[in-house]
């Protein structure tokens, strides 16, 4: 250091070199080195402040950039979502009309109108409301069972195109032989849907339809029809069936009988109680009776 201090005052033709002078020569170049350093630091901080303000706002024109396209990709998500649940409603309310089409084509052979159809599927509906209520139900019983039971309860009787017209349209009485082949409308619509089943697994509509058709002619004790199921071995949605396609039978004029009044026919459903009908179920039908007559007659009405 002593000799470069000494080789700079040569430069500037010093005659003496003093420790004195080497001393402020010393303070003078730190002082200058400090400086220097500080300028450097505030340059280079002054350079990356303005690297990270530019950064900062790529980024943020990039964060902007990819949210604006997430929103846009999520309306077009919902809004594909949307296509496809109306495409999806479209196709299962296009299989449904078919379906019931071919329902109604069925009652038809038997004098029955649509009124039957109509006024089973929304009482049966009303009954399952009612026994979601109850705390043994409620786990069961869900918008879906709800929708279900309605669209799929038409399906009871679809078993009746193999029956002949002669036993079909029968006006009186059936014979035990004739009563034998009425009975296998059951099996004959069970096995229908059964084939669709396997095509379509997993679809609870179809499910409960088969189940219906099936079970709604067994009974609590045990006397039904065609497998002699008992008591919860019938499934919830037959059982439901069984009461109000009953109640509809008695109130409903045919050619070898007159219809029965509301009174009458909830006294009938009343005596089978435990027999022929849940009794839980009969108790909910008997509680809320006001209002499944008013919906049988309020239906019956609108087809006159």
């Amino acid at each position: 250091m002593n000799k470069t201090i000494q080789s700079l005052c040569s430069q500037f033709k010093c005659e003496i070199v003093t420790p004195e002078l080497i001393n402020a020569t010393q303070l003078l170049l730190s002082d200058f080195a400090d400086k220097v350093d500080l300028q450097l630091q505030n340059d280079l901080m002054s350079d990356m402040m303005y690297k990270y303000t530019e950064l900062s706002r790529s980024l943020e024109e990039s964060n902007r950039i990819i949210a604006q396209r997430e929103m846009e990709l999520k309306k077009y998500s919902e809004h594909l979502e949307e296509l496809v649940d109306a495409k999806v409603r479209e196709i299962s309310d296009a299989q449904i009309a078919t379906i019931y089409a071919l329902v109604k084509l069925a009652e038809s052979r038997d004098g029955d109108t649509g009124a039957h159809i109509e006024r089973t599927a929304q009482l049966c509906r009303l009954l399952a409301e009612k026994l979601r209520q109850l705390p043994e139900f409620s786990e069961i019983i869900d918008d879906e069972y709800i929708e279900n039971i309605y669209r799929s309860s038409p399906l009871h009787d679809i078993g009746k195109v193999g029956i002949p017209d002669a036993i079909l349209q029968k006006p009186g009485k059936l014979t035990p032989e004739e009563y034998e082949i009425m009975m296998t409308h059951a099996e004959i619509g069970a096995k229908t849907l059964e084939d669709v089943a396997k095509q379509y697994k997993g679809n609870t509509f179809i499910k409960m339809g088969l189940e219906i058709a099936k079970g709604h002619h067994e009974k609590w004790d045990g006397t039904g029809y065609p497998n002699g199921l008992s008591g919860k071995d019938i499934p919830l949605s037959a059982r439901i069936m069984a009461i109000v396609d009953v109640y509809d039978a008695l109130r409903s004029k045919r050619s070898y009988k007159e219809g029965f009044s509301h009174e009458k026919s909830a006294k009938i459903i009343e005596e089978g109680m435990g027999t022929h009908f849940d009794p839980l179920l009969v108790g909910v039908f008997l509680r809320y009776q006001n209002e499944f007559r008013d919906l049988y007659d309020s239906i019956t009405h609108s087809y006159l």
